[in-house]
């Protein structure tokens, strides 16, 4: 139904005083009105006028309202049209066996003219958006880039789309009506037609396979189907999908270059990230704490010149720089936590303080063990080597329940090398890999955006080892003076 077109709405109900009530609240609204005054009139007029919307009685000759909603929903044409109840009937279960009888809705009366307004449009809307979306589900199917057939419960070919015409080498009226099995080779129809009736006996849900397909000029593919079950205002139906399966090479490629993009775009935003945390730990750094320097400063002096002549002054002044060294320290700490200052002092010296915070903090040994004292990395791979070690170093500290680590930092003709192993109760890399585990996840991708590779190698007691493998590009290494 076009924007321009009116709601057609059938009133059905014996009584006509309730008749003209309706007709006129709903022909002042401007819908089109239909009248039907028994059961058996309205069946034949739903099936032959299609309304959009019934507003359907009861208690009516020869047939109630509920047989007359049963019949319209049994009907293929006319089981999606709603059916509205408008009943003298109040009690439970007549609201109860009207929706069990199909109805989607239900209205006592005397009615409130707004109520009934407010509810035919609520379901015309929830209508029209049903249609749009089956429209637009026949538009996807017909555009489609793989070829749609719909096969009806007899397995004849029903509806296909461009691409199966342009697949096949059939013109689509060449393909309606014939068995689906046309499309197989001879030697597989007997044994295809007999899976297609097993599989809409079971209503299974999904089912993706690799089949054998025939072409029109006789040339045989192999073509990835999958069927899955389709309900209809015209029966049950059966989508099959069909690719042939020599494009999937390409679209693994594509497939690739988009993991590509995707990594290249984390990387940019990675970058921008540690460049913001850099940003804030030199303000931090540089601003907030020479203020609460000069700040411990003046307490200090205040202490010099009046400590003498009021010893609570002295105290005060001695508490509040207790509370002076306690802010700059804290400003000190979310300055290293956002950006360690001995990264700028090169990506090794960066590692080597890592280690040793890392035994402070937790008393276990970190070792570090490197011969490449000539080589600086760029910015971007330094922070990425910095953070997977760090990172290693925190799961260590949480899970490992390790008395020793070593890192080990040594280059290739073409990568920095980087180990971080530790002796602690290890575990069991499938098991942790496969579950949400973002850190681990952030790592490899850290690495793959710049081409390089993150190795986990573990065993329940056997400790971890941490393998990565950065590409060294040759302009970014140069001997320390």
């Amino acid at each position: 139904m076009s924007q321009n077109e009116k709601s057609v709405i059938l009133i059905v109900d014996d009584v006509p005083a309730n008749i003209k009530l309706m007709r006129s609240v709903l022909t002042l609204a401007d819908y089109e009105v239909l009248i039907a005054t028994d059961g058996p009139s309205a069946i034949e007029m739903t099936v032959a006028e299609s309304p959009d919307l019934i507003l359907l009685d009861i208690t009516m000759p020869v047939m109630d309202g509920y047989a007359v909603c049963q019949r319209l929903k049994a009907i293929e044409t006319t089981r999606n049209i709603p059916v509205i109840f408008v009943t003298a009937r109040s009690d439970p279960s007549a609201e109860a066996e009207g929706f069990a009888s199909g109805a989607a809705d239900f209205i006592t009366k005397p009615i409130s003219v707004p109520t009934v307004l407010a509810r035919v449009k609520a379901h015309l809307a929830l209508r029209s958006r049903q249609q749009h979306l089956e429209g637009m589900f026949r538009d996807v199917i017909e555009f489609a880039p793989d070829a749609f057939i719909l096969i009806d419960s007899q397995g004849a070919i029903v509806r296909i789309n461009a691409q199966t015409e342009d697949l096949f080498g059939y013109r689509r009226d060449e393909l309606i009506g014939l068995p689906v099995e046309t499309l197989m080779p001879k030697r597989l129809r007997s044994i295809h037609a007999q899976h297609r009736q097993d599989y809409m006996a079971r209503q299974h849900r999904m089912l993706t396979a690799g089949v054998p397909c025939l072409r029109k000029d006789g040339t045989e593919f192999i073509g990835e189907i999958s069927l899955s079950p389709l309900e209809t205002d015209h029966g049950n139906l059966l989508m099959a999908v069909v690719r042939d399966v020599t494009a999937r090479q390409q679209a693994a490629q594509e497939l690739a270059d988009s993991r590509q993009h995707l990594r290249a775009l984390a990387a940019q935003n990675e970058a921008a990230r540690e460049g913001e945390r850099k940003h804030i730990a030199r303000e931090v750094h540089d601003e907030l704490g020479q203020v609460l320097t000069a700040l411990r400063m003046d307490i200090s002096l205040l202490g010099l010149r009046f400590g003498a002549l009021d010893p609570a002054l002295a105290a005060k002044v001695l508490s509040m720089k207790g509370l002076a060294d306690r802010a700059i320290e804290g400003v000190r700490n979310v300055a290293r936590n956002l950006r360690p200052s001995a990264l700028d002092m090169g990506f090794l010296a960066a590692i080597e303080w890592l280690c040793a915070e890392f035994s402070e903090r937790t008393g276990v040994p970190c070792l570090i063990n490197t011969t490449e004292h000539g080589v600086e990395l760029d910015e971007a791979r330094a922070v990425v080597v910095f953070r997977i070690v760090q990172e290693s170093l925190t799961n260590i500290a949480r899970y490992a329940n390790a008395s020793q680590v070593n890192v080990h930092i040594a280059r290739s003709s073409d990568a920095l090398c980087v180990e971080v192993a530790d002796n602690g109760q290890g575990f069991h890399v499938p098991e942790v890999t496969g579950k949400k585990s973002f850190g681990l996840l952030g790592m490899r991708e850290r690495a793959l955006a710049l081409g390089g590779r993150l190795d986990i190698r573990s065993a329940p007691g056997q400790g971890t080892l941490v393998n990565l493998s950065i590409p060294l590009d040759p302009l970014t290494e140069r001997p320390l003076a």
